[in-house]
């Protein structure tokens, strides 16, 4: 019996609020490289499915950045470092770990001859710095600023020069290696300067800022020669908000796009000042481009929601959008061929397991607006509940049923499974054990418990919950929720998750510890107490389908099949999810499919299971 890793259905960037996001492309692999939550991911653009995940990083990374040889990544995080790895290898290996600022690293960049890096942000010592990629030597100094440095961009054609912006509404121009000061241009740009960038030919440098404005320099010199603006528009705007990315044509000298927060994307003409064409999304907070990237096929766009929009020259909507999760996804269920997952920030995911192309589909609807705790499978249904204090439905078409919204007193802790009646149990922070209806989501009976309750499920006969203060694991019955003292278990730690199997013979009890209790509901005696491999708190069961075995997750990072009738026989999955396993199902009797803290849904199969 083995399990392999088969696929990521990666995260989408991370984002914040009037804060440029940077994307590096690499036209050799045609992959787009990203930051989210302290990884970073190298996503393909024809096959989305097609993800590598490097999770080397401490701290949230900002930015990540192809070399011009396709060979490596530079990648930056917010505690100032820059990594250095193989981006080729199967191996990743890191080639440099340097501690360039002590602050955000915001932007950097390569040299054509994919030997040194310039890294900028926001230090406390200096805004910027570059170096060799493989020693860490200085070889220059990035001065000019008054201000944190947004963006940094490198002349492609020789002799090299460099361009800075920053947060000082101005454009420091430095000269071929070893880089130094030579000029800046000021008073052009009237707030923000967020992004910069070279012409491919080296001939013209572009600026765009939060006032709104693109700006034209020579790119020999470093001297200002125009404002491009939108002839619609009053005054040098060149969008009606501001301006966050602009990136180059890799084909055509001349020809670069710009993104901004009023939900557009703009080609223009550097030459002629020319406005060759407008994408424009509905205007809205979640459509604000923060991000954009010139690739071979597209033009990539990402929005404040995290979307990642294809664009082409000959569409006037994107013809393709990559949608998934940005945050730490906290709860899974599989129904049918779709995987559902929810995650910190209250979205929710539908995942089609038979195309696995990479992308998502939202749940449509107003939903929850906090933390997902749990969702439940409910015939062709799932059961979703959130720290918002509600407890919701999401129908066969993906919305939400509004009229089946069901409010709660407190904040859900734990939702159990649907019973083979069409009742689960959820029970509340305030100690309230509800049962509930899961055909019209309405309440059937409820009981207030003297004790904290840490993890529910439910079979056609009992409800089984776990005492967060005695360690209990307490038996009650479906029809009136009380006690059946026929049956009697008590951890030596927390229990944090049960699971009854499909025949409901057994019960899995995990806890705190990383150890799981196999108890036999039928025989009322523990079945067995050597599932105890984890090495912290077990955040997830699932059985598979015969009841023969379980599947777990934990704290650990690792994901353990455990056998019924061969107690002693495992197969693990180690370090599956940086900072955690959140939790993992089955979705057949030879695939699994795990979510984390680090924001992906894995895939894994499981071979020779007997």
């Amino acid at each position: 019996m083995s399990i392999t890793y088969n696929s990521t259905w990666a995260p989408l960037p991370s984002t914040t609020r009037a804060t440029p996001v940077h994307l590096s492309y690499d036209v050799k692999s045609d992959r787009l490289a990203y930051p989210n939550g302290k990884a970073i991911y190298l996503r393909s653009i024809s096959n989305p499915a097609e993800v590598y995940q490097f999770n080397n990083h401490n701290y949230q990374t900002t930015v990540a950045k192809f070399a011009p040889s396709g060979f490596y990544v530079a990648s930056g995080d917010e505690s100032g470092n820059v990594k250095v790895w193989d981006c080729v290898g199967d191996d990743h290996i890191v080639k440099g770990d340097y501690p360039v600022i002590n602050g955000r690293i915001n932007d950097l960049e390569w040299d054509a001859d994919s030997k040194r890096i310039i890294a900028v942000g926001n230090g406390k010592e200096r805004f910027g710095h570059c170096f060799t990629f493989d020693s860490g030597n200085t070889v220059g100094e990035i001065s000019g600023h008054g201000a944190q440095i947004s963006a940094v961009t490198i002349k492609p054609t020789r002799p090299f020069r460099a361009a800075t912006v920053g947060e000082d509404a101005a454009l420091v121009f430095l000269s071929s290696p070893p880089y130094k000061f030579v000029s800046s241009v000021r008073n052009k740009h009237t707030n923000f300067v967020r992004d910069v960038a070279y012409s491919k030919d080296g001939n013209f440098i572009v600026s765009v800022g939060a006032d709104k404005k693109i700006v034209v320099y020579d790119g020999k010199s470093g001297e200002y020669l125009k404002t491009i603006s939108d002839p619609q528009l009053t005054g040098e705007s060149a969008h009606e908000m501001g301006v966050f990315g602009v990136s180059w044509s890799l084909d055509n000298p001349e020809e670069f796009v710009t993104c901004s927060t009023d939900s557009t994307v703009k080609l223009w003409n550097v030459t002629s000042g020319e406005l060759l064409k407008v994408w424009i999304l509905p205007k809205s907070l979640e459509n604000q481009h923060l991000g954009i990237v010139y690739t071979k096929d597209y033009i990539v766009s990402l929005t404040y929601n995290g979307n990642l929009n294809y664009f082409t020259k000959e569409s006037d909507l994107p013809v393709q959008v990559i949608k998934g999760h940005q945050k730490s996804i906290t709860s899974l269920t599989v129904l049918g061929n779709s995987v559902f997952t929810g995650s910190y920030d209250g979205r929710i995911c539908q995942w089609d397991v038979s195309k696995k192309t990479g992308s998502a589909s939202y749940i449509s609807g107003k939903g929850h607006t906090n933390l997902i705790t749990d969702l439940v499978s409910a015939g062709d249904s799932v059961i979703t509940s959130s720290w918002d204090d509600k407890v919701l439905k999401i129908d066969s078409s993906l919305e939400y049923e509004t009229s089946s919204e069901f409010k709660l007193d407190s904040q859900p802790k734990r939702v159990s499974s649907v019973n083979s009646k069409g009742v689960y149990g959820v029970v509340t922070s305030d100690s309230e054990l509800i049962i509930v209806d899961s055909s019209s989501n309405t309440k059937v009976t409820s009981k207030k418990l003297p004790f904290d309750v840490s993890t529910i499920d439910i079979n056609d006969e009992y409800v089984i919950i776990g005492d967060d203060r005695s360690f209990n694991v307490h038996f009650l019955s479906v029809s009136d929720l009380s006690p059946v003292s026929s049956h009697a278990l008590k951890l030596n730690y927390k229990p944090t998750y049960i699971k009854i199997s499909p025949d409901s013979l057994y019960v899995a009890v995990g806890d705190s510890s990383g150890k799981i209790v196999l108890y036999n509901i039928k025989d009322k005696a523990i079945q067995t107490s050597r599932w105890g491999l984890h090495t912290a708190m077990v955040n997830s069961i699932s059985w598979r389908s015969d009841s023969k075995f379980v599947v777990t997750g934990s704290l650990d990072t690792n994901i353990i099949i455990y056998s019924v009738d061969r107690p002693v026989k495992t197969v693990k999955a180690l370090n599956c999810h940086k900072f955690g396993v959140n939790s993992a199902a089955w979705i057949d009797d030879n695939e699994i499919v795990s979510v984390g803290a680090d924001s992906a849904i894995k895939l894994w199969e499981v071979k020779n299971i007997v």
